[in-house]
């Protein structure tokens, strides 16, 4: 199962004043790290794929692979508003297995 980091309880301290713990800060910066790492991951997977596009692409294969390098560099830089699906790590995970599941081979 995919972890989904829930910050609802951390808003709802903050927006009423209250301090949290050492342990939601530490909880926190490790989930920041881990969506930072995970991220650069898969903006490399995604450059390597584009970079090794084989020359007899389709020009609109070409376009969406630049527009995912593009969209990665920017969330690398922590512009989200450039995704226009907002999706949650469970439901990313089990189509990411289910196109693996697709592939022949």
């Amino acid at each position: 199962m995919a972890q989904n980091f829930d910050t609802q309880p951390y808003y709802r301290k903050l927006a009423n004043n209250e301090t949290l713990t050492e342990d939601e800060v530490v909880a926190l910066l490790k989930a920041v790290d881990t969506y930072q790492t995970s991220t650069a991951y898969l903006a490399e997977c995604h450059a390597a794929t584009a970079e090794g596009l084989p020359k007899s692409t389709s020009k609109s294969e070409r376009a969406r692979q630049k527009s995912i390098c593009f969209t990665a560099a920017r969330l690398l830089d922590g512009d989200t508003s450039v995704i226009r699906h907002k999706s949650r790590p469970d439901a990313a995970q089990v189509r990411c297995v289910n196109a693996a599941n697709a592939i022949i081979g």
